[in-house]
């Protein structure tokens, strides 16, 4: 489930007359999670190049930062971005399963490889 947040013009006081008036409050918008069954071959493709040449992503999270960088402290070789992949993978693999077999087959990656 994904929840969209409508963006205001930078001004926090602006009125939401949805909201009956209340300053500042933002109403979150429900966006399905389930795109349609159908693959648009163009854009998977673009999808496919764009994770060959750049296969690395990041995201902002200091709440992940302090627990994994804690860990990496204390355990020797711990990798935050092996950790963070199997994470990411497995649920990617749960939401969108016919989408993860398709990008391993795309990408050429077997079991227990990356």
């Amino acid at each position: 489930m994904v929840y969209l947040i409508p963006m205001t013009n930078g001004n926090k006081k602006t009125r939401d007359s949805r909201s009956g008036g209340r300053l500042g409050r933002k109403k979150l918008v429900k966006k399905s999670s389930a795109p349609s069954s159908k693959v648009d071959e163009k854009f998977w493709r673009l999808a496919i190049e764009s994770a060959r040449k750049q296969p690395r992503l990041a995201f902002y999270s200091p709440i992940a930062s302090a627990v994994l960088n804690y860990w990496k402290n204390i355990i020797p070789r711990f990798s935050i971005s092996d950790l963070l992949a199997k994470v990411v993978e497995k649920e990617i693999a749960s939401k969108w399963p016919q989408l993860y077999v398709r990008a391993r087959r795309s990408l050429g990656v077997k079991r227990g490889e990356k």
